[in-house]
């Protein structure tokens, strides 16, 4: 047998580099593992962790010292951060190295910092609002003293130059009063002149007939001299004449006058024969029979009034009762026709009657109570009513108004400027607050906030639905469905409108919206052709989650016009990202014992200790950070630049065996 000699492999300078690669890309790896750990707080995010914990602390401050002066608690906020300092410092003190972390604790404890800290900012905040108003109320209050201050300053300087006039007024009076008095006490000398200038008081019997000279005293002196001190004398009435004379006390036999002026006669109790006179006016006539030579009036004690052979032409004929049986072949002819006395109601300022009839066909009837006044008008083609309030909190009085003219019925409501008993006011232009409008040309018409048409249904429980003023369709609190059907009965659209959304909404033909059609084959067709985009209100693409998608191709959006920040990646670092990734078999629950064997990445998010490894890079978020599953589209590329630095390896692992080859075959 032949010995075989031992062979030597020399690794040349290349082949240690690779080596030195490896253990680079190895050492690169674990690096990578270490920042996708939830466990660890790694250097980088350390020495972030160590600025924005310096800016927290200086905030911190700050509010303690503002809290204190404005006598806020800061306790529970000092505790907060005592916990969480002490937590951070534990793991802040080495910056250099890796460190494990409690996530959820320092969660927690973060989240207990930032509801204490709202808490005292917004304590601090009602402050400052309660002194700013505070002294608002200080600088109104004491600028309201110093305006009242310089009133009564003002009034009290013109009260004492008053009092100052006035009392040097007095003291001059008095100084003359003394003077007068003691001049007139001495005496007044004969044939000087005594001049009063004040009312002067006369004793009684001072003055005497010897003091008026004879004839002295004018007419013009005389006033009122009563008859009853004339005892003697004759007088002549030839001379005097009574314009005003009592007759009370005159007795006589007969009177003989061609005129008697006489302005009230009180009563005639004598036969007074024909009295001739061109006419009566002005004076109620009562008669039990009243005669013409063509006809009479007769009234029995109720009042009623018997016609024969009379004609009632103009004027107005009042009476409590009207007996019309015995009005034969007559005509009555008026003005205006009353039924009843006028209303005694303290709102009838227009004097209404119970009932009215104009000349010119219009029929009305009126009343009023203790809340509102209510009139009714009957003309040709036409019915109005009225409804007034007589209440009101303003100067704005409920009123409504109902008008049929044939073509139309319109019901107004809105209110009156002032009360308006006299129903002149018309519901209409500002003071319309609704209306409807029935006509057979127009058909409905709802104006106003109130106005709306409610159909009930079979049932009074809210169950029904309500078409308001904009034609809106407004459900009832127990109302379940709004549906449109065929003819048949079928359902065309069924529009849930229970109260909890368990209703939903349904189309059972094909929906036409613009140019999309949504079909009862399960299919969603873009009537041009075109492509279908969802995007989102804001702009941009929007996320679609669905089970299996069945595609002829796949493209993704990947315009340089579109990205900004463009930059080569680093292929050996994704490719260890990929790498880490543990893969797993499973089904879903939802799945039968039909359903295929499925394989992929998973997204751990039950356990706090993560079972399964999936760096973070690669797990896709909804916009409240919720976990949704994984990213595919990164994954996608992750795994292309898996390739390209595998791709990358290989070649320089095959030049290296042509050349390890090349030595060995030398």
């Amino acid at each position: 047998m032949a010995e075989s000699n031992p062979t030597q492999v020399i690794l040349t300078d290349d082949g240690i580099k690779i080596i030195k690669a490896q253990n680079t890309a190895d050492n690169a790896a674990g690096g990578v593992t270490n920042l996708n750990d939830p466990n660890l707080m790694s250097v980088i995010e350390k020495q972030t962790a160590v600025s924005q914990y310096a800016g927290l602390t200086s905030q911190y401050n700050v509010i303690l010292a503002r809290a204190k002066e404005a006598n806020i608690s800061t306790t529970d906020l000092t505790t907060a951060y005592t916990n969480l300092n002490t937590f951070m410092t534990a793991i802040l003190t080495d910056t250099t190295k890796s460190s494990d972390i409690d996530r959820d604790t320092y969660k927690s404890l973060t989240d207990a910092y930032n509801s204490n800290l709202s808490t005292v900012q917004t304590d601090l905040s009602n402050s400052f609002n309660t002194d700013i108003s505070n002294m608002q109320s200080n600088v109104s209050v004491a600028s309201q003293a110093a305006s009242s201050a310089v009133i009564v300053a003002s009034q009290a300087t013109t009260t004492g130059n008053n009092a100052s006039q006035v009392a040097s007024q007095a003291a001059s009076a008095a100084n003359q009063a003394s003077a007068d008095y003691t001049a007139l006490s001495s005496g007044v000398k004969d044939g000087s002149v005594v001049h009063i200038t004040t009312k002067t008081v006369i004793d009684d019997a001072v003055i005497g007939t010897a003091e008026i000279v004879d004839a002295a005293i004018t007419d013009a002196k005389v006033g009122n001299i009563s008859a009853n001190h004339l005892t003697a004398g004759t007088i002549d009435f030839n001379t005097i004449i009574g314009k005003n004379i009592n007759a009370s006390n005159i007795t006589t036999g007969t009177l003989n006058t061609n005129l008697l002026n006489v302005n009230e006669l009180s009563a005639l109790s004598a036969n007074l024969g024909d009295v001739r006179t061109g006419s009566l006016k002005g004076v109620d006539i009562v008669a039990k029979t009243f005669s013409t030579p063509n006809g009479s009036f007769t009234t029995d004690s109720n009042g009623a009034i018997t016609a024969k052979n009379m004609t009632l032409i103009g004027g107005t004929l009042t009476s409590p009762t009207i007996n019309a049986s015995t009005i034969n072949s007559s005509t009555i002819n008026g003005t205006t026709f009353n039924a009843g006395d006028i209303i005694s109601s303290a709102y009838n300022t227009s004097r209404f009657y119970p009932t009215t009839i104009t000349p010119d066909g219009l029929v009305a009837t009126t009343g009023f109570n203790s809340m509102d006044g209510l009139r009714t008008e009957m003309s040709a083609g036409s019915f109005v009513t009225k409804y007034r309030a007589v209440h009101s909190n303003s100067n704005q009085y409920e009123a409504y108004d109902g008008v049929f003219s044939g073509d139309e019925l319109v019901l107004n409501s809105g209110f009156t400027n002032g009360i308006d008993m006299g129903f002149q006011q018309s519901v209409s232009g500002n003071q319309l607050t609704g209306q409807v409008i029935l006509s057979p040309l127009d058909g409905i018409h709802l104006w106003g906030s109130t106005q709306s048409i409610h159909f009930s249904g079979l049932q009074m429980n809210g169950t029904g639905i309500t078409m308001n003023s904009y034609g809106n369709i407004l459900a009832d609190h127990g109302s379940t469905w709004w549906r449109v059907t065929d003819f048949s009965g079928s359902d065309i659209a069924n529009f849930g409108t229970d109260v909890a959304g368990s209703n939903v909404i349904q189309f059972n033909r094909e929906l036409d919206i613009g140019n999309f059609h949504i079909n009862t084959g399960h299919t969603f067709v873009s009537a041009d052709g075109d492509g279908i985009h969802f995007a989102k209100g804001k702009g941009g693409a929007v996320d679609i989650y669905a089970g299996d998608v069945h595609y002829n191709s796949l493209v993704k959006s990947s315009l340089l016009s579109v990205k900004k920040d463009v930059k080569k990646a680093d292929t050996a670092y994704w490719a260890q990202l990929v790498n880490s990734i543990d893969l797993a078999t499973y089904q879903y629950k939802t799945d039968d014992n039909t359903s295929h064997l499925r394989l992929s990445s998973i997204v751990d998010d039950i356990n706090d200790t993560k079972q399964w490894q999936l760096p973070d890079v690669f797990i896709s978020r909804d916009e409240d950070g919720k976990l949704c599953g994984v990213d595919d589209s990164v994954l996608l590329n992750a795994i292309l630049a898996t390739v390209q630095e595998q791709q990358k390896q290989i070649s320089a692992l095959n030049g290296h065996l042509l050349e390890l080859e090349a030595k060995l075959n030398g």
